[in-house]
């Protein structure tokens, strides 16, 4: 079983932990280390990372990163709503987790 994991500051991945995902991890001053950790986990199948953090990417970076199908890294806005979400992972991975 694969597991989701968010990544960016505590403002954004609080929400997640109070919904019960396990797997937050607060961005470090180098983002890109951050994601190429979670890359090398097998145990992840999904990142959801703040929006910010892939802007803050250069182009060539982000781009590995949108084409990453293993975890798949779902950029998140602080600002999207709940069913946005819900829409995204469904097209992700093609199974509805919640109702």
């Amino acid at each position: 079983m694969v597991n989701i994991a968010v990544l960016g500051p505590n403002e954004f991945t609080v929400g997640f932990q109070l919904a019960g995902v396990k797997e937050t991890i607060e961005v470090s001053p180098e983002p890109l280390k951050d994601i190429e950790e979670l890359k090398k986990r097998k145990d992840i199948g999904i990142v959801v990372v703040d929006e910010k953090i892939i802007e803050s990417l250069q182009e060539h970076e982000r781009e590995q990163i949108e084409d990453s199908v293993d975890p798949v890294f779902i950029p998140l806005s602080t600002k999207v709503e709940q069913d946005s979400l819900k829409r995204l992972i469904k097209k992700s991975i093609g199974v509805e987790l919640w109702s």
